[in-house]
Order: structure tokens, then C-alpha cells, then sequence
């Protein structure tokens, strides 16, 4: 991303560099200090977060874990495989009465 101002950085601290590639390197350590202090602004909108919440709320307890554990499946990295969870079985006894 930074490479072209990273080789006008390298050209203009040289010993020999002109006063020409010195102030093309400080033009370029400007730029890439001006791209670093940018914070990324994440746009909230109450009303969406709200309208989510909503829509939620009435979803059933398995609904809303499958939706999560999809959703962290997707941060995984690229060719991670995971083995299938077997289902949770209960053993049950019978009741005599």
C-alpha cells in the first residue's frame, strides 16, 4: 500500500540525496503519517442495532447459537476445517412407579 512513498522515503535518506528527493520524502512520510492517524469511524445507527434486538428477542434459544456459531465460523481462517460435533445425548432411565 505504502511502497511507492516507502522507496521516496529510502531515495531521500541517502547521503547523496538532492534537496528535491529530501522534500519528496518528507511529503512522503506526511502521507503515510496522514494514513495512519485516520481512525475508522464505524457509522452506529441506533435504529438498525434496535430493529435487530427486536427481530432477536423472539427467536428460539438453538436459532439464535446457530447464528452465532455461524458468524464466528466466518472469522475463522481460510481452509480451517473442524471436525462435526457429535449431538449431546442424555441417557435416560425408565420411571417405575
Amino acid at each position: 500500500m505504502f511502497d511507492e512513498q516507502i522507496e521516496t522515503i529510502r531515495a531521500a535518506i541517502k547521503p547523496d540525496a538532492t534537496s528535491e528527493a529530501r522534500a519528496a520524502g518528507a511529503a512522503a512520510c506526511r502521507t503515510i503519517i496522514g494514513q495512519l492517524e485516520q481512525a475508522p469511524k464505524a457509522a452506529v445507527n441506533p435504529a438498525a442495532i434496535a430493529q435487530a434486538v427486536a427481530a432477536m428477542r423472539g427467536m428460539p434459544t438453538d436459532q439464535l447459537l446457530d447464528l452465532a456459531i455461524a458468524k464466528l465460523r466466518t472469522l475463522l481462517p481460510a481452509g480451517v476445517e473442524l471436525p462435526p460435533v457429535p449431538k449431546l445425548k442424555f441417557p435416560t432411565l425408565p420411571v417405575r412407579g
